[in-house]
């Protein structure tokens, strides 16, 4: 089963605010390490030709969210771009997708892309090299595997995991003002978890939703698993 677990810590360590930190996916759609323990699959073409899984960390301070657009700069831009450089390959061939949408300043440990190329790949170590050596340095491709056909990224997806990062104290560290709110009155993590179990069970999104016609939610019922209130000490 698969966790969608956001995490409330108070004194919050150098990590995430309101992050997209990994994304779950059917391993029978996902092309990688097969029963013999070989990273080695027999690739078949996808409808616009092979396909190829990406899980990507970056620390989305800089960048106004995930989805494309030019300015201000976006992560997927940064990547599109990547791999233009890497594939010689246009953006409309690439077909670029990704899990999840993460907002601006929002980071992400384990963000999963797809992305397809006219032409198969012997070893995928030159390419991973490529990309890293042309993305910015808060930007990094973690993984990139081989996916079969039926793969996407986003509708593949069977969970995702956020973790949202509250520091409290009375003063902010400075080092951790890109990766956790600041609340200097004191909370309450008691009152905190018991509204916590609300949020657990199943729920319509649909507020929350894109509206427009051409992105629209397949399903807005979605269901969240767990809720973890979470106090953890911080030392710097």
């Amino acid at each position: 089963m698969s966790y969608a677990v956001p995490v409330l810590p108070l004194h919050a360590p150098p990590f995430l605010d309101g992050s997209l930190s990994s994304t779950s996916h059917n391993s029978s759609t996902v092309g990688g390490e097969n029963s013999e323990g070989s990273n080695r699959v027999e690739m078949k073409p996808a409808v616009n030709g092979y396909k190829w899984r990406l899980v990507i960390s970056y620390e989305g301070t800089k960048y106004a969210g995930w989805q494309y657009q030019v300015s201000p700069p976006t992560v997927q831009c940064f990547l599109e771009k990547a791999l233009n450089c890497a594939t010689k390959l246009e953006r409309k061939d690439l077909c670029l997708v990704g899990a999840g949408r993460t907002d601006a300043g929002v980071h992400a440990l384990g963000q999963v892309a797809h992305f397809v190329t006219p032409f198969n790949y012997g070893s995928l170590d030159g390419i991973h090299a490529a990309l890293n050596g042309i993305l910015p340095d808060d930007i990094r491709v973690r993984e990139i595997s081989p996916a079969v056909p039926e793969f996407h990224a986003r509708f593949s997806a069977e969970g995702k995991t956020y973790h949202y990062k509250i520091y409290n104290d009375a003063v902010m560290d400075p080092m951790q003002r890109h990766f956790a709110y600041h609340s200097a009155c004191k909370l309450n993590a008691d009152v905190m978890r018991e509204a916590a179990k609300h949020f657990v069970g199943i729920h319509n999104f649909s507020a929350f939703a894109n509206t427009s016609n051409s992105d629209r939610v397949r399903n807005p019922v979605k269901s969240i698993f767990r809720f973890d209130v979470v106090e953890m000490l911080f030392y710097s």
